[in-house]
């Protein structure tokens, strides 16, 4: 038996109807994705001129996840060290795996070059403040802090 031209429209309909559905529970799902916060690479630069030794910015907001890049510009060598007793209680063994080369606990290498560059994740960071310094230039108060957020 010949199923009915009104039976295929229903058929066809039906499809259309699963098909428009699955595309758009697909788009929700992008759209959930959407919303998650990209993880962000935050730049600190490193200067020592006439204006003094500093990172620039000295204060930097980031979020657990994010990626803070520090950049050699002038007045080298310098490196970014972090005191162990200024961080969140805990948070020292995971900031040190994070680090990239270290030269000791919580210190990065000296970096000597123009537009060398250091880098440190913040992935797995308890939220909180985090204090750095550069260890060639403590003396000069080069001295900078992160603030770690969820």
């Amino acid at each position: 038996m010949m199923p009915s031209v009104m039976t295929i429209s229903r058929f066809t309909a039906s499809v259309a109807l699963i098909s428009a559905g699955t595309f758009a529970a697909g788009s929700s799902v992008g759209a959930k994705r959407a919303t998650t916060p990209a993880k962000t690479t935050i730049v600190v630069r490193m200067l020592g001129d006439a204006s003094g030794y500093r990172f620039q910015p000295a204060s930097v907001s980031a979020h657990v996840g994010d990626v803070v890049r520090f950049v050699n510009i002038s007045g080298g060598p310098h490196n970014v060290s972090f005191w162990e007793d200024s961080i969140p209680a805990g948070a020292a063994a995971t900031l040190q795996r994070n680090m990239q080369r270290t030269m000791g606990t919580l210190s990065g290498v000296l970096l000597t070059e123009p537009n060398e560059t250091y880098t440190v994740s913040l992935a797995g960071l308890r939220p909180g403040t985090y204090r750095y310094y550069c260890l060639p230039h403590l003396a000069l108060k080069m001295v900078g802090r992160i603030t770690v957020r969820p």
